[in-house]
């Protein structure tokens, strides 16, 4: 079976000769099957190849192809059926470049061959935005000041039109036709930004061909490739294109010699090249010559040749003479008269391009024709006949020359009677024999030298004396010594010159050298702007800017940014004082007290300023515009919310004393508790800025009006995972802040009682930190929940007995307040604990979810109940209704869908999508995955329909992406057996999840223990350890008294170290049961039960413990039980951050929710 396999070449530019002897040599090489085809001056060669299999014949047409393809080299724009047209737009395309035509003509021509393609609109635009266009018309026009620079040039005419033309759309590539004329030839043009290219065409082409031509030059100006022979390159306005076609060439088709010719005058450029300029011309006529046998050649060489461009076969026989070349343009300097009366015969053998000049003999004869002008002409012999005399004057005449102007002529302004008795008295001197030595002209231009120059030599010569005589000897020397004087000082002018640029330029260079070196040692780059603060842009712009200053600047440790001032360096505690110019203290702002920010413990750092630089704080304006700071050390950047601006004189006594110096270190909690309250207290303004438990803080201090007085910004660190939007509209003036004593006596105003201004500002952050609470643990069980709904006032009301009994008793407590808090936030700002609810037993399933019916609301908001034992486990009670009011009978969109919940206490029926959105939100703060989003609602869809009544849950405004989450997943529901399942979910596992039966002491078969292993790397208060926190440190005293009253067991006597026993705890570390005191049979109780009955709220700062997930010791030197607590919540369903961890890893809300709930099936409803 015989493969046969087919390549189609497309080529444009060279003639159909050119091509054929192309094809004939290849025939000749061995090619076995060649075809040409023209259409329009487009050429198809096909190639033709045969072999035993296919890959045989791919690869041998694929060779013949390429080694035809290094022949044809740019001509070739194609392969295959893509025509001339479609290939020019493909490039356009490509490169994004816009064609106009120049007028309607070009148009026209380029028109009808883009029109058929799809996208020609994209890259032409057909008149629209030129000559179609009543405006854009009137533009393109013919620059006045090049006709009047090249009057009479059509080329450079044209070039005019197609820049306008393009300057006028706005596009890339401009395009002209100008067709023949009388006297000219057709040519096409295409002009860009960098110049203009002309190709010279027959007067005979159709006008396919001739849209061809401007598509290929197009092309080929795109691409930067090879033009033809027959093109020319100029730049608009600048050079005279010489463009010349003569009837000799017409039998060449397309392709012209390209010939140069000298410019009149010659420009002084160094590199001389440009001294030509080019010019287009059909080959002249040459005779004919007889053939010449040539002996073959070998084939080595024939190989060689074949593998040479195009240009190499370029080679055609001369065509027949002609009597004279016609139909000649020229748009160069014209030639002198007599040359274009020269007579048409000496045009015809000789070289149109050998130019001669007479030179200076030229210039000579002319000057002897004027001076025989003027002079009586000698009679002519009688007996010479006219024609010998015509010929002696022809021979005296010398040729004229384009160059004769070149040569100066002067003696043109000298009396020609002087010249002629010049040249009579040279005549005779030659025929006596006498002759003028070189010591004669020296002697004649030292006569000039001295009437002239005199002045300008440095010796003044002596006295000549007219009539005295010299000897010869004396005079030459007199000569010689004046001429090299006036050489030297010459040369020593020259040289005091060159010697004076060369170090007027040094002394530039080095300044400027030295310029820039002081520049860049000095410069730190751009300084952050304030009111780009808050954005990435600002972020590394500050970074950038503080990076510099430290390799520039001596003792710059940081930067300080404020989003409404100008921001400043932050040096170290050591750095010298910096002064101006005017011996005056630069203003800094330094560190006054060791960093305590990357500490673990809570405390306070200070920075000093020695200007006023926190003056526009005290004004409302000031302080809403910088209601925050951030400052930048090296590789860290930490932001604050302002929490209080205040006085503080560091020289007062008395009940107003106040050591912001030494309450740096805040592990103590009645040190930290005092320092808040102190500067609360003390704030000018009301920030509404929440305070926790183990915050850290940085004060900006600096001079006040106040002599002695210090201005003060305190500012709480924003925690990991806390929202960075400051509230500057919550922030209201106070009341009556407590100001120094300086202050109060220079207004003669009596100072106020201190103790009930801090006792206020105790209340008041007794109050936060309830409602702080309240609001972030109603979600962590339901007993959780019932404690939280209460009265608020009840809860402000309870957490001011204990820190007043705090204030009244330090040394009762100080064993149980020595705890330092670690880096956990106390007040549990970032994801809640979950809901967790009851254990119920009743079966919902997803048909009665889709066909229930809307329950009315309840007159009193209630919640769900949930009773429990001693020993943890629940009493589950017997749902009402689902809770769902599917409007939609089971549709796919949630629109209108309803659902009863207990939102942030009232109950109510909200839209299904709504309340699931603003629980995610919730639960997972802004900055979530969608996944988790998703599975968040899911869980908490099927935690509400697993409930009764109105279940409590806590929700916030929600944004874009929990909307979208909730929209999507609002009708999918985790289903066991065909049942809705009880989908509890909480903040944070250990390292895995415990079961139902470890939690409630109940087993559900879709509620076991699983792996969860990115709660470690990425939740907040994953680890609660009573060494460094009070919410995991538990005084013994407290312990022992809340088990005698709880459980009855009296631990007095009793080894601390045997108080408690972990009996069973699943691989995770989650503890099912714990003995408490001595007797098994008496203390065992579960763990839940543990943490959430026994130890709720008495650990040292009022709290439980986070999880029942712990180990326990004694510490006898604290007299306190030490707890190691991992994880946050009671531990069973879908831990959140763990969610938040898979979704960061590409699962999807499907694979969470079927991980986490073992067996269970998504099922959409």
């Amino acid at each position: 079976m015989v493969n046969t396999e087919l390549r189609i070449l497309r080529v444009f530019g060279p003639t159909a000769a050119e091509v054929s002897a192309v094809l004939r040599q290849a025939r000749a090489d061995g090619c076995p099957g060649l075809r040409l085809l023209e259409r329009d001056g487009e050429f198809a060669v096909c190639v033709q190849v045969s072999a035993p299999n296919r890959a045989m014949a791919e690869q041998y047409c694929e060779k013949w192809v390429q080694r035809l393809r290094g022949k044809f080299g740019d001509d070739v724009f194609a392969t295959g059926e893509t025509s001339l047209a479609q290939a020019t737009l493909d490039t356009l395309l490509e490169k994004r470049k816009l064609l106009v035509a120049a007028d309607e003509t070009t148009g026209r021509l380029v028109g009808a061959l883009l029109q058929p393609l799809p996208h020609s609109e994209a890259v032409f635009d057909f008149g629209t935005e030129s000559y179609a266009d009543p405006k854009k018309q009137k533009q393109i026009t013919v620059p006045p000041q090049l006709l009047k620079k090249f009057p009479g040039d059509v080329v450079q005419a044209a070039a005019g039109r197609a820049l306008a033309a393009m300057q006028a759309a706005g596009a890339d590539f401009a395009a002209v036709y100008m067709p023949a004329t009388v006297g000219q030839c057709p040519f096409v043009l295409i002009c860009d930004n960098h110049g203009a290219a002309a190709c010279a065409l027959p007067p005979d082409l159709n006008d396919a061909t001739i849209g061809n031509q401007i598509l290929d030059l197009l092309r080929r100006r795109v691409l930067g490739l090879r033009l033809t022979d027959s093109c020319i390159i100029f730049r608009p306005g600048r050079e005279r294109p010489l463009l010349i076609v003569s009837e000799a060439g017409r039998d060449r088709g397309n392709t012209v010699r390209f010939s140069l010719r000298r410019r009149t005058p010659p420009t002084t450029e160094p590199d001389r090249t440009a001294d030509f300029e080019p010019m287009l011309d059909f080959d002249t006529a040459e005779p004919v010559a007889p053939p010449q046998p040539e002996p073959p050649a070998p084939a080595a060489e024939t190989a060689v040749g074949a593998t040479r461009h195009l240009n190499v076969s370029r080679t055609h026989a001369a065509p027949p003479a002609v009597s004279e070349p016609t139909g000649t343009i020229r748009f160069e300097s014209e030639l002198d008269e007599e040359n274009e009366a020269a007579p048409a015969a000496a045009a015809n053998t000789t070289d149109p391009l050998d130019i001669r000049t007479a030179g200076p003999e030229a210039a000579r004869t002319a000057r002897s024709l004027r001076v025989n002008r003027r002079a009586p002409a000698p009679e002519a012999d009688a007996a010479q006949p006219a024609a010998e005399q015509q010929q002696a004057t022809i021979r005296r005449s010398p040729a004229p020359s384009i160059l004769d102007d070149d040569v100066p002529d002067f003696s043109a302004e000298l009396d020609p009677e002087a010249l002629a008795a010049a040249q009579a008295a040279d005549e005779a001197d030659a025929a006596a024999g006498r002759t003028t030595t070189a010591e004669d002209f020296t002697r004649a231009a030292s006569r000039l030298f001295d009437d002239d120059d005199s002045d300008d030599t440095d010796t003044d010569p002596p006295p000549r004396r007219r009539h005295a005589e010299k000897p010869e000897t004396e005079a030459a020397n007199s000569i010689r010594n004046h001429s090299l004087a006036m050489i030297e000082k010459s040369e020593k002018r020259r040289r005091r010159m060159v010697i004076t640029v060369l170090v007027v330029l040094t002394l530039v260079i080095v300044g400027g050298a030295a310029a820039l070196w002081w520049f860049f040692s000095n410069d730190l780059g751009a300084r952050p702007a304030a009111k780009s603060y808050g954005t990435a842009l600002y972020d590394n712009t500050a970074e950038s800017y503080l990076t510099k200053g430290t390799e520039k600047l001596p003792g710059v440790v940081g930067y300080l940014g404020f989003p409404g001032m100008e921001g400043r360096f932050v040096y170290a505690a050591d750095t010298a004082t910096a002064e101006n110019a005017d011996n005056e203290t630069t203003a800094q702002t330094r560190f006054a007290t060791p960093s305590a920010l990357n500490s673990t413990a809570p405390g306070n750092t200070v920075l000093a300023s020695t200007d006023a630089l926190l003056t526009p704080l005290t004004t409302e304006e000031g302080i809403k515009a910088n209601s925050g700071f951030t400052l930048y050390l090296p590789g860290r950047a930490y932001r604050f919310k302002v929490l209080a601006v205040y006085y503080y004189d560091p020289a007062e006594q008395g009940d107003g004393a106040f050591d912001l110096y030494g309450s740096t270190d805040l592990s103590s909690y009645y040190d930290y508790l005092r320092f808040v309250a102190g500067i609360q207290a003390r704030s000018l303004w009301d920030t509404e800025v929440e305070v926790g438990d183990a915050s850290r803080f940085l004060t900006l201090t600096a001079p006040s009006e106040d002599a002695g007085v210090q201005l003060c910004v305190t500012g709480r660190l924003i925690e990991d995972g806390e929202a960075e939007v400051l509230n500057a509209s919550a922030i209201t003036a106070a009341d009556d802040p407590l100001l120094t004593a300086v202050q109060y006596q220079s207004k003669n105003q009596p100072m106020p009682t201190v103790s009930a201004l801090l006792g206020a500002s105790i209340d008041r952050y007794a109050k936060q930190s309830a409602a702080t609470a309240a609001n972030r643990g109603s979600s962590q069980t339901a007993s959780d929940s019932a404690d939280t709904s209460t009265d608020l006032s009840q809860a402000a009301s309870e957490m001011q007995q204990r820190t007043d009994a705090l204030l009244a008793s330090a040394d009762k407590l100080m064993a149980g307040l020595t705890d330092v808090a670690g880096s956990a936030n106390a007040t549990e700002t970032d994801l809640n604990k979950g809901a967790e609810g009851t254990l119920p037993e009743q079966t919902v399933t997803v048909d009665q979810i889709a066909n229930a019916n809307p329950t009315p609301a309840p007159a009193d908001s209630t919640a769900d109940g949930s009773n429990s034992t001693e020993n943890g486990d629940t009493t589950p009670d017997t749902p009402d209704n689902s809770g769902d009011n599917n409007t939609n009978n089971g549709g796919t969109s949630a629109e209108g869908e309803t659902i009863n919940v207990t939102m942030n206490g009232t109950a109510q029926t909200m839209d299904l999508v709504r309340c699931l959105a603003m629980v995610a939100q919730n639960e997972l703060g802004s900055s979530a995955p969608a996944e988790a989003y998703k599975a968040q609602c899911v869980a908490t869809h099927c935690w509400i329909l697993s409930q009764s009544g109105y279940p409590s849950v806590l929700g916030a405004e929600p944004g874009a992406a929990a909307l979208a989450a909730a929209q999507e997943v609002a009708h999918v529901l985790v289903t066991y057996n065909g049942q809705v399942c009880f989908t509890p979910y909480f903040a944070s596992a250990s390292t895995g999840t415990a079961s139902a039966a470890e939690v409630w002491g109940n087993d559900r078969a879709w509620l076991q223990a699983v792996d969860s292993p990115y709660d470690q790397q990425i939740a907040t208060n994953w680890n609660t350890n009573g060494n460094s926190s009070g919410t995991a440190r538990f005084s013994r005293q407290t312990l022992q008294d809340r088990i005698k009253d709880v459980m009855d067991i009296d631990l007095s006597g009793v080894d601390p170290n045997s108080w408690f026993t972990i009996q069973s705890a699943n691989q995770y570390g989650w503890v099912a049961k714990i003995q408490v005191g001595p007797d098994a049979s008496v203390g065992t109780v579960s763990g839940r039960w543990f943490r959430e009955n026994l130890l709720a709220r008495q650990s040292v700062d009022g709290r439980s413990l986070r999880s029942q997930c712990f180990t326990v010791s004694y510490n006898a030197d604290l007299d306190c039980f030490i707890f190691d607590v991992y994880g946050y919540g009671h531990g069973c369903g879908m831990s959140q951050w763990g969610a938040i961890g898979y979704a960061r890893n590409g699962w999807s809300y499907r694979d969470i929710l079927t991980h986490y709930f073992v067996g269970t099936t998504l099922t959409t409803y």
